[in-house]
């Protein structure tokens, strides 16, 4: 039996028992609640999809590479996600290149380093994929496989935070309001407090009301014209 043959055999077999719904998780952001993307649900014939991959179909690759780390248990589970996800990144594709270094993160495969997950990340930022532009700014933000750099670490969640990321608009808040890698600003505080509140995160709330509570008339109306301004830019852009 030649090499893609088994390989087919082997995935199909994997695939049956997937679950309907994937849930992506973004490493490094709070327990609860969190951001979900949804991968599609399993075709009824996996390995129609597993033959496009092995084809060399990009999208294929990912799926499948989605599916085997779904359902992944052992360490040459996640050997085989690696390397269809890393096919599929290698290839361009956004959400395989932010999968592929989460998976790195993880240390559910082997990352000497965290040097892939860092690279992996970084080219999916370039692509402005959220999760990626998060997952560094928490990178750079804690020293966690990189040289800690909090100005960096601002950057990355400031771009998340434009992007319309309640979570990167929180962090971005804290920066602003404690000066970690900017000079202290209590209205660009406000500003992404407020916006993290109107995105669902209730615990943004206090915080946002003791930095009122610090500020002019003045800074409160010019916080509150910049909350509308970064969700015309939001609106715009996901239109």
């Amino acid at each position: 039996m030649n090499k893609r043959r088994t390989l087919l055999m082997t995935s199909g077999v994997i695939f049956v028992a997937v679950a309907a719904a994937l849930r992506i998780y973004l490493v490094g952001r709070p327990a609860a609640p969190v951001s979900e993307h949804t991968a599609p649900k399993p075709p009824a014939d996996t390995n129609a999809v597993v033959a496009r991959a092995v084809g060399g179909d990009h999208e294929a690759e990912l799926q499948v590479g989605l599916w085997t780390l779904e359902s992944a248990v052992h360490p040459a589970q996640y050997g085989e996600a690696e390397q269809w996800l890393r096919k599929a990144a290698e290839s361009g594709l956004t959400e395989a290149q932010f999968r592929l270094g989460t998976l790195y993160q993880s240390g559910r495969v082997s990352d000497a380093g965290k040097t892939n997950a860092l690279f992996w990340f970084q080219k999916a930022a370039a692509q402005h994929h959220v999760g990626a532009l998060f997952n560094l700014g928490s990178m750079y933000g804690t020293g966690q496989g990189v040289t800690r750099d909090l100005q960096a670490a601002a950057r990355y969640f400031g771009e998340a935070a434009e992007l319309g990321d309640a979570y990167a608009q929180f962090n971005m808040a804290r920066r602003c309001a404690e000066g970690q890698g900017m000079p202290t600003n209590l209205v660009e505080g406000w500003k992404w407090y407020a916006l993290a509140e109107l995105g669902g995160l209730t615990s943004a709330h206090d915080p946002k009301q003791a930095l009122e509570s610090q500020m002019t008339a003045a800074q409160l109306e010019q916080a509150r014209r910049g909350v509308e301004e970064v969700r015309s830019r939001i609106t715009q852009a996901r239109h």
